[in-house]
């Protein structure tokens, strides 16, 4: 719907049916590896200088309690791209993949809704070398056996993706190109394409480019457009360029407010370009999210300048939290939650996750459960679609939540399982339970999302499992339940071997 039909709607008084026969534009920012505490409206360190996205969170929808549904990459974008718990496919780690055909994607469903659908960043789901069980059922030995007609076919443009641009570095398996030309397939190098002249470009800002030649193909269509922008940040590699960390808090200043600069126990290697301290890890990881803030910026602008940003609803975004270790930390903190990437623990899990549409959703702070797979839903609602009679969409359409329209919990459960341990959410009442027996009870409550007070916000630093044994039955048998759905109820092998004992990092104890 162009802007003028939707004035004259708002004229005949129809602003309140204005969203289900717009049709509005969707995107969905993906980011990668990006902690709690790293938007300005969760910040506790006061590092972030992230105006853009904060102005989506202060415009919009601030989701407080917003789940990944894996503390990974493959298996949280698989249920992303699906809506659908990943688990229930078989998906539940790197290396299970590629996402099987037997899924119909979120973009399929907006196809046949209407939308024109693009692709553009990071996939991570086609089958790659570490896909032994697709290697072994197809007889190949190593993923330079398999045809690239077989890879390729996991890619977008086998769920659902009109145009593509795939990828995390300068090399983007695409149909069009940074230009908006429409091409056939083809993997495009962007340090040689169009005589070298993108090669300074920065992983971050090519994506954006990429994102604002589809948008910009597409955004004076009388069709609607669905965007998935997934920026490969702040993930290591960390090479961030100087213009971005002449952007964010310098070394020094860093090291004022206590990250180590003396020891450089970060290694050059895969991850990072050179030796760092934790210090520049942090800066690198600042620089990172500023570049990602900075595409959301021009993105934005676009989207008002051309008239489509009240037309245009945005989810932003992570696939799951901040990992910590020496060999992979990203420079991003999961504060004020325990845990990191590969546990769901809150700190691998919960993650950064805003709403944005002028107009429709007014600005709050939601601090009810929700989670990735609601974004799917959400935009099968808006699209036209009902999700409620789709058995394969695990999600619900946030609309009525953030409307006002409903007072409820969006839901009653949700679940998380990260291959040997699970978890069940009810309300602000956690329960995990690992393979070998293991089990915790957590109360989340936070009273604001920018401060934590230690003496009253426990998270999962007190296990309330024998002070609530009720509480602990009923979450227990509804986790229990949930798994017996799943093709292997019960997972073997995992990230730790021990929930106690990883919790006793940050003196995880029980209650008295």
């Amino acid at each position: 719907m162009n802007k003028t039909t939707l004035m004259l709607l708002m004229s005949l008084g129809m602003t309140s049916v204005t969203w289900a026969q717009s049709k509005p534009n969707i995107i969905f920012i993906i980011t990668d590896d990006h902690g709690y505490n790293d938007l300005e409206a969760t910040d506790l360190r006061d590092e972030v200088d992230m105006p853009n996205i904060d102005k989506l969170s202060r415009n919009g929808a601030l989701m407080t309690q917003g789940y990944s549904t894996a503390p990974q990459c493959a298996p949280s974008r698989a249920g992303i791209v699906t809506g659908r718990y990943q688990q229930r496919f078989g998906l539940e780690k790197n290396g299970e993949g590629p996402l099987p055909h037997t899924q119909k994607s979120i973009a399929s469903r907006l196809k046949e809704l209407g939308y024109t659908t693009g692709h553009v960043g990071k996939w991570h789901l086609e089958p790659n070398r570490t896909s032994a069980n697709w290697l072994k059922e197809n007889d190949y030995k190593t993923i330079k056996d398999a045809p690239a007609d077989a890879v390729n076919a996991h890619r977008p443009n086998g769920f659902g993706y009109d145009l593509y641009a795939e990828g995390t570095g300068a090399i983007y398996w695409s149909n069009f190109d940074i230009n908006g030309k429409t091409l056939p397939n083809q993997s495009l190098n962007y340090r040689a394409y169009d005589k070298g002249i993108h090669k300074k470009k920065y992983r971050i800002e090519l994506q954006t480019d990429l994102a604002q030649a589809f948008i910009n193909q597409h955004i004076d269509s009388e069709d609607p457009f669905f965007l998935y922008l997934a920026y490969y940040g702040p993930h290591t590699p960390l090479d961030a360029p100087k213009k971005l960390t002449d952007q964010v808090l310098s070394v020094a200043e860093l090291e004022a407010k206590g990250f180590d600069n003396k020891v450089r126990r970060f290694k050059k290697g895969r991850n990072y370009k050179k030796d760092y301290t934790a210090a520049e890890v942090r800066q690198q990881g600042l620089a990172l999210l500023k570049g990602i803030d900075n595409g959301v910026g021009e993105i934005y602008q676009n989207l008002k300048t051309k008239g489509e940003l009240d037309n245009t609803i945005i989810f932003f975004m992570s696939d799951n939290g901040a990992p910590s270790s020496p060999k992979s930390w990203d420079g991003s903190m999961n504060d004020p939650w325990h845990g990191s990437k590969g546990v769901i623990f809150e700190g691998g899990a919960r993650i950064p996750y805003i709403v944005h549409w002028p107009d429709v959703i007014k600005p709050q702070v939601y601090d009810k459960g929700v989670m990735t797979l609601d974004a799917g839903a959400t935009a099968v609602a808006v699209a036209g679609g009902n999700p409620e009679k789709d058995k394969n969409l695990d999600g619900v359409s946030l609309i009525p939540h953030l409307t006002g329209k409903s007072n409820q919990l969006p839901h009653q459960y949700l679940y998380q399982r990260y291959q040997n341990t699970a978890a069940i959410i009810n309300d602000k009442f956690k329960f995990m339970r690992h393979e070998n027996g293991e089990e915790l009870l957590f109360d989340l409550t936070m009273a604001d999302p920018g401060a934590y007070n230690p003496q009253t916000d426990h998270h999962e630093g007190v296990n309330l499992l024998k002070t609530m044994p009720e509480k602990t039955t009923e979450l227990r048998k509804q986790l229990e339940a949930f798994q017996q759905t799943l093709p292997v109820p019960h997972y073997k092998n995992g990230f730790t071997k021990s929930l106690v004992k990883f919790g006793k990092r940050w003196d995880m104890r029980e209650a008295k």
